[in-house]
């Protein structure tokens, strides 16, 4: 099988990478030994000008072959893996050819780090066009050279930046910073390389600033790095959740006054201790959860029907309706109807702060967003999402009269998160057509969204959903029209554990930093007051009743939670819950917790009033089993009903919907890394039943 076609005509050669067994070029064993094998006959005779690009269209070189990171397990032969990359790139570096990387769509990882080694970048300008250096986010550094070359190209502020979060950049930026010496029309290649070809070969590049080679000053420029890359995993201890960020750091630090070779050496080195590491593998196994959603069969099938898609109307201009219309604004153009025009003009205003970017304004797409107030516009829309208010009538009334406007085969999506999409379909001639589409808070940001299916929705609306979903850049995990479908059911037992915990005498900043420092995005505590203890205790009581009895206790909120509601403490949104916030932040706790909590007085400390709350303080791993074990007792009996039928897509929608910590690897295969016998004693001590299925974990392990 050839990936690489060698084509030579006169003075010049191309190198083409062309997959026809993958959907994108990596570089994995075929494409590295075929690029060997053709660097061996262009330095026998090499080209005056050596061109490399990509017959795959939105795609250069996607990266390097995870499979094979994944795979490895000896730091030595990681290391050998990297130096192999090394060793390919500097010999593309030194042909005496004047080498040009055509960038027409992804160039990411391994691909920017062969493309760093040409004398020149041209970046194509296009939607698809994306280059960066991701391996942060997977767990290693650049190891095929980037962490070299990058900064010669950017200068070491932007390059150090773009390591350490493994951010992207379009053609028109990349040009700017420096990284491509052109950005340019596709059909404008042509000339782009004829005019870079006459510039010649690029003398050796050096971009070493003075001040850079101070100690003081190379100190501190390294501290204030260290300072920004940890502010953004705050609360964790980053050396043992992403070690990868420190020894990037450490890397960076110590090869910026290193000749080329002892740098490359030392990236090599740092790379391999890095693969073998349980967080490379984890957040490989992530990166591999969310793609097993967003190309599940499901959504494969409708992506055809979806790609003819232009229209969406959306109901309700609150804070999720605003969201999804901008979400939606990404592919399609959108309708966002409400009934008055001051929640109208609010909602606009919310969206307008989304379009916001890097201090510019996304004009283009904000411009495909009409407000409406009337029922315009319905004729042509492919896809109606209501975001109404949580009312079962209210809904079926709007499906009622949306209906009899939309084209026959338009999609019909309610972003409930909690009422049954079956009771939406009842008596409605429409009924195949509607299903579930739920969205995470805030939309734009929440990768996650549930498809859920009701009674009578077809086949054909699941597919439509999901490709229409995965169209927007979210993972869609299809699930059961059954009480609080599957994140909000495995995430309310996880709640009322951590209340019952605060009512037995445990502080509440003390279990939301144990959870918090075990990699959550949010303690438990902080969010109930951000959800709001009002629908927190509905959700709960609505569970309680619709679930088994077994389930009930799981679910039901403590008696002082009900009185803090009736007293009106619900959170952020009234100024105070478990804790006092003033414009969204967050205060110390709430005085008023005395009246509710036994265990909770308040002492004079200093001549100000504090609370304290009497309790041994527990061990954080016994917060994390009491938390996190009726979290998975109840993923565990979702997969029994069939709530989600693939326990790898449950993983999934607890990383990317609860924001579990990604480089744990998912609720299942963290459990699934204990001793079967001590989790099951856990889960006694706990007062549970084992779950019969507990040996799904199995197939984690």
């Amino acid at each position: 099988m050839e990936v690489v076609k060698l084509i030579q005509q006169k003075d010049e050669a191309r190198l083409r990478f062309e997959r026809t067994d993958k959907s994108v070029n990596v570089l994995d064993e075929f494409c590295i030994a075929q690029l060997e094998q053709h660097l061996d006959t262009l330095e026998k005779n090499p080209p005056k000008t050596l061109v490399l690009e990509s017959s795959l269209k939105g795609c250069f070189i996607a990266g390097a072959d995870l499979e094979i990171i994944a795979a490895v397990t000896d730091r030595a032969e990681a290391t050998r893996l990297a130096e192999r990359g090394q060793s390919l790139c500097r010999r593309i570096e030194v042909l005496p050819s004047v080498s040009i990387a055509l960038v027409n769509g992804a160039c990411m990882g391994g691909g920017l780090e062969v493309a760093l080694a040409c004398d020149y970048i041209v970046a194509v300008e296009g939607k698809k066009t994306q280059l960066a250096l991701p391996e942060i986010k997977i767990g290693i550094h650049p190891g095929f050279g980037g962490c070299v070359r990058l900064p010669k190209r950017v200068g070491w502020m932007r390059a150090v930046e773009m390591i350490l979060s493994g951010s992207a950049v379009d053609a028109k930026r990349a040009h700017r910073i420096g990284l491509a010496a052109l950005n340019s029309q596709p059909e404008q290649l042509d000339e782009a390389v004829r005019y870079l070809a006459a510039k010649g070969k690029v003398k050796v590049r050096k971009f070493n600033p003075w001040w850079l080679k101070l100690w003081p000053a190379k100190e501190l420029f390294f501290q204030q790095v260290e300072k920004r890359a940890y502010a953004r995993l705050k609360h964790l201890d980053v050396e043992s959740a992403y070690p990868a960020v420190p020894a990037a750091i450490a890397l960076l630090k110590e090869i910026v006054d290193m000749s080329d070779g002892l740098a490359l050496a030392r990236e090599a080195e740092s790379l391999g201790e890095l693969a073998v590491t349980p967080t490379c593998k984890n957040l490989i196994r992530v990166f591999h959860l969310g793609e097993s959603l967003r190309k599940q069969q499901a959504a494969s099938r409708g992506r055809k029907a979806v790609a003819g898609f232009k229209k969406t109307a959306v109901y309700g201009a609150g804070v999720m309706g605003g969201g999804i219309a901008w979400v939606a604004s990404k592919t399609m153009s959108v309708d966002l109807h409400e009934v008055a025009a001051e929640p109208l003009a609010r909602g606009m205003k919310g969206i307008g702060r989304l379009a916001i970017r890097r201090g510019r304004i996304d004009q283009k797409r904000l411009s495909r967003i009409r407000p409406v107030l009337d029922a315009s516009g319905l004729t042509d829309a492919d896809v109606v999402i209501e975001a109404v208010v949580e009312d079962i009538k209210v809904k079926r009334k709007l499906w009622m009269a949306v209906g009899k406007e939309v084209p026959k085969q338009a999609l019909l999506l309610s972003n409930t998160s909690s009422l049954s999409i079956s009771e939406m379909q009842y008596r409605r001639a429409n009924a195949g057509r509607i299903a579930g589409l739920h969205f995470f808070n805030p939309a734009p940001k929440m990768p996650l969204v549930e498809v859920i299916a009701g009674e009578k929705t077809s086949e054909e609306t699941i597919d439509k959903t999901c490709a229409l979903a995965a169209s927007w850049g979210k993972y869609p995990v299809i699930v059961a029209d059954r009480p609080g479908f599957l994140v909000n059911r495995c995430l309310m037992p996880f709640m009322v554990a951590a209340l019952k915990l605060v009512e037995a005498g445990q502080k509440p900043e003390h279990v939301d930093g144990a959870l918090k420092n075990f990699g959550m995005p949010m303690g438990a505590i902080e969010l109930a007051d951000r959800v709001g203890l009002d629908i927190c205790h509905h959700v709960g009581a609505h569970l309680a009743e619709m679930l088994e009895i077994e389930h009930s206790e799981r679910f039901s909120m403590p008696e002082w939670f009900a009185r803090m509601v009736v007293d009106g403490l619900l959170g952020e949104k009234s100024g105070k819950g478990f804790f006092v916030y003033e414009n969204g932040k967050q205060g110390g706790l709430n005085p008023a917790l005395v009246t509710y909590l036994p265990a909770a007085k308040v002492v004079e400390h200093e001549g100000d009033a504090d609370i304290s709350i009497n309790g041994s303080p527990m061990k954080n791993s016994d917060i994390i089993d009491a938390c996190l074990i009726p979290m998975l007792i109840e993923a565990l009996n979702c997969l029994a009903e069939r709530v989600v039928d693939d326990p790898v897509h449950l993983d999934a929608a607890f990383i990317y919907g609860v924001g579990f910590p990604p480089f744990r690897g998912g609720l299942l295969r963290y459990f699934a890394a204990r001793e079967s016998s001590e989790l099951k004693e856990k889960i006694e001590q706990q007062g549970y039943v084992v779950p019969v299925n507990l040996k799904v974990l199995d197939g984690f392990r």
